[in-house]
Formats: C-alpha cells, sequence, structure tokens
C-alpha cells in the first residue's frame, strides 16, 4: 500500500470543548487558543458557522484578543504543555500579541473569567442599546406623525382659490409645476433621512464576519458613555430584576414576531413577581435594569400584539408599575429635599405608601373598552 494511500486511510482528529489547541488561518502564524462549545457561542459568531455536510466544524477562541474562527480539523491540532513551554522559553524576538496567547494557554481560567465578564458587560450594553432603541423609534413616529400634521394644517392654510375658466392653461402649468416641486422637496426629505440613518450605521457596531474570524482582528471600539455600574453587576437582586426585564422584553417586545398565547400564563407569573417585589434599593435597581422603560413600551403596545390581554391586563397593569415606581421616585425626591410628596401628602407619608399593589391601581385604570386608560404620556422611563 503507498504512502499516500495510507495517509488518506487515518482517521481525523477530533476535538471537544476546552482543548487547547494551535489553529491556523490565513495570514496569520499558527495560534494558540481554545475549543469552544459551539451551543454557547455569540449570536454573531454561530451566524458565521459554515454549513458543509462533509466536514466538521470546530469553533476556535484564540487567546488573547477573544477572536473566534470556525476551522475543520485539518487546521487545528492540539497543543501539549511541554510545547508551550519550549515557545515560551525560546530566545529570539517573538509577536507580543502571540507569546501572550502561549502564557495564557498554559492556564487559561483567569482568562476565561475576564472573558466571561467582558461578555456579559457587552451583552448588557447590546440588550441597554435595544431598549434605548425602541424610545428613538417611538420618538421618531411622534416626530413624523408632528410633521404630518403640520404639513397637513399648512396645505389646508395655503390651498389656492378657484380662478376663472380663461386662465384654466396657465393654472394646469402652475399646478404641474408645483407638484414637480412638491415631488422633488419630497425626495429630497427622504434623501436626508437615508443620509442620517447611513451615519448612524456608521457609528454602530461591526458585525462578526471574515475579519472577526481572523485572530489578531481589530474589536469594533463599544460605546463606553453608558458604563456598567459594578456595585450592581456584583448584586444578585440587581441581577434578577435586571432577568426579569430582558424576559419581558424578549417576550412582548421582541422582534421575533407575537409571543405564543401558551406563553402568557408564564408571563403572568412574572408580571406578579415584579407587582409584588419590594426592596429597600428598588430606584437603584429600577435605573440600573431599566425595566420602567419596557413597561413603559408595553404599556403602549395595541391590544392586537398583546395575546389574551384582556384576560391578563398586562398594558394596565404595565402602566400601574410605572405609575407606582414614579410614586416612589418622587417620593424619595420630596423627602430628600424636604419639600411636600405629590398629591398634597407629607413627604414621609408618600414614602411609606409607594409600594401598594399595582393590580389594584390596574383595575382602577382599565377603561370599558379593556384599552388602559389615562395619558400614556405620563410613562416616561424610570
Amino acid at each position: 500500500m503507498s504512502k499516500r494511500a495510507a495517509k488518506n486511510q487515518e482517521p481525523e482528529a477530533t476535538y471537544t470543548e476546552r482543548d487547547i489547541v494551535l489553529a491556523k488561518v490565513r495570514g496569520f502564524p499558527p495560534w494558540p487558543g481554545m475549543v469552544m462549545n459551539p451551543d454557547n457561542v455569540p449570536s454573531s459568531v454561530s451566524k458565521e458557522r459554515p454549513t458543509g455536510k462533509k466536514a466538521t466544524f470546530y469553533c476556535v477562541r484564540f487567546f488573547p484578543a477573544g477572536d473566534f474562527a470556525w476551522l475543520v480539523a485539518k487546521d487545528i491540532s492540539k497543543l501539549k504543555e511541554h510545547e508551550i513551554q519550549a515557545y515560551i522559553s525560546e530566545p529570539h524576538k517573538k509577536n507580543a500579541d502571540l507569546l501572550a496567547g502561549y502564557r495564557i494557554a498554559l492556564d487559561p481560567e483567569k482568562w476565561e473569567k475576564e472573558r466571561e465578564n467582558a461578555d456579559l458587560i457587552a451583552a448588557e450594553q447590546e440588550d441597554n442599546a435595544s431598549v434605548d432603541q425602541l424610545d428613538s423609534e417611538q420618538d421618531e413616529d411622534e416626530k413624523k406623525l408632528s410633521k404630518t400634521k403640520k404639513r397637513k394644517r399648512d396645505s389646508d392654510a395655503a390651498a389656492p382659490k378657484p380662478k376663472a375658466k380663461s386662465k384654466a392653461k396657465t393654472d394646469k402649468k402652475t399646478s404641474v409645476k408645483g407638484r414637480k416641486n412638491g415631488t422633488r422637496s419630497r425626495e429630497m426629505v427622504e434623501s436626508e433621512d437615508d443620509g442620517d440613518q447611513d451615519a448612524e450605521g456608521e457609528g454602530g457596531d461591526v458585525a462578526s464576519g471574515a475579519k472577526a474570524a481572523a485572530p489578531l482582528s481589530k474589536k469594533a471600539k463599544r460605546d463606553k458613555d453608558e458604563d456598567i455600574d459594578v456595585k450592581m453587576e456584583s448584586d444578585p437582586e440587581a441581577r434578577k430584576v435586571r432577568e426579569w426585564r430582558h424576559r419581558l422584553q424578549k417576550a412582548l417586545l421582541g422582534s421575533k414576531g407575537l409571543p405564543s398565547p401558551d406563553e402568557m400564563p408564564g408571563l403572568d407569573q412574572l408580571f406578579t413577581t415584579v407587582e409584588k417585589y419590594e426592596h429597600p434599593n428598588l430606584i437603584d435597581y429600577l435605573s440600573f435594569s431599566k425595566i420602567g422603560k419596557v413597561m413603559r413600551h408595553i404599556a403602549a403596545l395595541s391590544v392586537e400584539k398583546v395575546p389574551r390581554d384582556e384576560e391578563f391586563h398586562f398594558r394596565t397593569r404595565a402602566k400601574a408599575l410605572v405609575e407606582k415606581w414614579h410614586t416612589i421616585v418622587d417620593a424619595k425626591k420630596a423627602i430628600e429635599g424636604g419639600e411636600t410628596a405629590p398629591n398634597g401628602a407629607s413627604a414621609e407619608a408618600g414614602a411609606a405608601s409607594p409600594t401598594q399593589n399595582a393590580t389594584s391601581t390596574a383595575a382602577a385604570a382599565e377603561g370599558e373598552n379593556g384599552d388602559p386608560a389615562g395619558d400614556m404620556s405620563m410613562l416616561s422611563a424610570v
């Protein structure tokens, strides 16, 4: 049997999660990394997973930058401890990042924890950005509606009076010219709107693509204006409230369509948990989790976007919760400023009773048609 035939019969190497490997990516020297569980990688990385049926692709995360790449077995080899030590001990000059990668490969546990924390912060920033995007979209819709009404009023006010038939030909030309100018004006507005959107897109995060697969690819710079509160991150209660917000946002405000009616009883239990929740640091948790913003948007949903709302009254309960939280915030401000609490009550009385059951407020606020009553503009972010 020829050597070539024997080589073809050799079984392909397999790798498991957390294997330390040396991986090859075109344009870079062999680089140390770790085999990841493909089910636990970020969604942006998962979307890049090749769909080849004949080959098995492994997801490798490289040291120290944390970039990902999908590679076949022939481009990977297990990196043994003596090989790592030998590379680190070599006297000749080395690439600083590559040397750091080999050192992490000796004991990656500390690096894993650091990356896990960084990934959690990045995920939270993305979640917060999605909540802020809801506010931005609502503001844009309100501005467009306001502009439409203003244009209609201006159009009605500037409507030309009927003219004599003898000037019909001239009027026709004038009206055609007016329509052309009007069309051009609208196109200009649309062009400006498109330009604004493009400008916003350029400032956003870069999607994980081919560049993200390379070991030394540059990360997209994230917006650091919104710092994560380290104290809140280490508080289990704060993280619990934030998890409630995640669940509510994903279920009722997500981009995957309406939730299933079968999910509604579970959401009813979650709402009840939130309604009954009391804590001395509630105001801090509301600010940290942004659950108030999510509740405000749930209250503003139309009835057809909330399955079984006539049974569980999610929109009305969300409105009542936001009003309840506003009462708590206002009472605290009154105490700190020595002012009179809302509705003429003393500051101490306002602070003592803000945790009333939101469901009773919801029942009073609900109108005959099942829609939350009252001015929705009151539901500003908590």
